[in-house]
């Protein structure tokens, strides 16, 4: 069975569904990558990129000191597998493995997802499954934790990336799409895909969370949920549609990294570097927009596209530079994981701590001084970002101050998403939209609380006050 990207996920969503055993195995030029499936359940992946070693995978999520990485390679050339020699040469333990092999997995299925037309295909069949290891995840789950990785890394193709034109129901997403486990915001972003829709106004009526509007609309074209058209459908999209393509790349090249100028992974070879350049030349070099058909205008927005090609495929097409650039990124991203691992240390006391600041900004809240109380708050939520109450509470004093109430909607959506069966951060999060002046965001709040609460006579008045 061969699939192209745009059918990986019906391919792996009929492999759940039949319950199928075997390996889905992909290719990108010299990299290669694989899902073991046991029982339509992912048991584990693989892949020969560097970066996707399991060993290099739990180094960087601090699970394995760099000092066992001698020791790990060397039981490996004795015959061990990856996780055996993991858990012997690393001393971490089960859980610990099993986190690790859940990040791999989702960040090669990431990659499946990122790539433009890998060649698949799958073995059935038990014979292939080399490991004892089984994470018994649902393809559905990883499938949409995959999509919000592609997004969040900024690897979304950039025929993906949804910055102008209309957004319409995916021909194909009936195929068992819609049963992906979407989060609620997700679901809600789909649900007002039902017919073309213009992707200023569907960005509109999307609340910012987490997850900016621009991001849930991405995820959902990862998926296959939706489509992006450049014209609305029946319209000819011509030069107008070339026009809006090199707009939408300018915009995306801006803040993309020289990987994702030219659409390749960070660990692919030279020649696929080569590649990509080349089919960039062939569609935007300069010299293809000479003619009168085309106004100077779009000739300049050209040219200057083509300054962010040939940048990206001198520095990533030359060996020397190109270990110059990625010692630039690690040095980057090395930085913001200290940044942030400063930022994570909880203790005994803290826990004390973050107990006596919430009193506080309770009692503050209740006497209606919401500065004092966003300020004993915030710092709860920020001490541990994890509790759902912290969110919601500051979200309902910073909805009291003004200036704050685009916070405010912050806060609430994440508690939500912390726990989605609040009723109360329903509610506060559909008066805060009352409040601005968005009532039909406020509606779906409210019909919302009363899913949990068909009873309730506020959500029921503050709805009928709307309609």
């Amino acid at each position: 069975m061969q699939e192209n990207r745009p059918n990986l996920v019906d391919a792996l969503l009929e492999i759940h569904r039949s319950r199928q055993t075997g390996i889905l195995r992909a290719e990108m030029g010299s990299i290669k990558k694989q899902l073991a499936i046991r029982g339509g359940l992912l048991a584990y992946a693989e892949s020969n990129a560097p970066d996707d070693h399991l060993v290099r995978v739990l180094v960087r999520m601090k699970l394995v000191n760099r000092t066992a990485l001698h020791t790990i390679a060397s039981m490996m050339k004795g015959g061990m597998t990856a996780d055996q020699a993991v858990l012997r040469g690393a001393k971490i333990g089960a859980a610990d493995l099993q986190e690790g092999l859940r990040e791999q997995a989702v960040s090669i299925l990431a990659t499946l997802l990122a790539w433009a037309e890998p060649k698949i295909r799958f073995y059935p069949g038990d014979r292939f499954l080399r490991k004892l290891v089984n994470l018994t995840a649902p393809l559905p789950e990883m499938i949409v934790l995959a999509a919000r990785r592609v997004v969040s890394d900024h690897r979304a193709p950039s025929s993906l990336c949804p910055f102008r034109g209309y957004l319409v129901p995916a021909v194909a997403a009936d195929n068992g799409r819609r049963d992906l486990p979407l989060s609620s915001v997700e679901a809600f972003a789909l649900s007002i895909v039902q017919g073309p829709i213009p992707i200023e106004e569907a960005i509109a009526v999307l609340p910012s969370g987490d997850a900016q509007p621009v991001e849930l609309i991405q995820r959902l074209l990862v998926l296959g949920l939706i489509d992006l058209q450049a014209t609305l459908p029946g319209e000819g999209a011509g030069k107008g549609a070339r026009s809006q393509e090199i707009d939408d790349l300018l915009v995306r090249f801006e803040t993309a990294s020289l990987y994702e100028v030219l659409s390749v992974p960070p660990e692919a070879p030279e020649a696929d570097i080569k590649t990509a350049y080349h089919e960039l030349a062939r569609k935007y070099h300069p010299d293809r927009f000479q003619s009168a058909e085309h106004s100077p205008e779009l000739r300049t927005r050209v040219e200057k596209l083509f300054t962010y090609v040939n940048r990206a495929y001198s520095t990533l097409g030359d060996a020397l530079t190109r270990a110059e650039y990625d010692a630039e990124r690690a040095r980057n991203s090395n930085q913001l994981d200290s940044a942030l691992q400063a930022r994570s240390s909880t203790d005994a006391d803290q826990e004390k701590m973050v107990d006596g600041l919430y009193r506080t900004g309770r009692i503050a809240l209740a006497k209606g001084d919401y500065e004092r109380a966003v300020t004993h708050l915030k710092e709860c939520v920020w001490l541990r970002p994890e509790i759902a109450k912290f969110h919601h509470y500051l979200g309902v004093a910073q909805s009291g101050i003004v200036r704050l109430r685009k916070e405010a909607e912050k806060h609430l959506l994440r508690a939500l998403e912390l726990d989605s069966t609040s009723l109360d951060s329903y509610m506060e999060l559909g008066k805060l939209y009352l409040k601005v002046e968005l009532p039909k965001r406020a509606a779906v709040q409210f019909e919302q609380a009363l899913r949990w609460d068909p009873g309730n006579a506020e959500a029921l008045r503050l709805l009928s006050s709307i309609k």
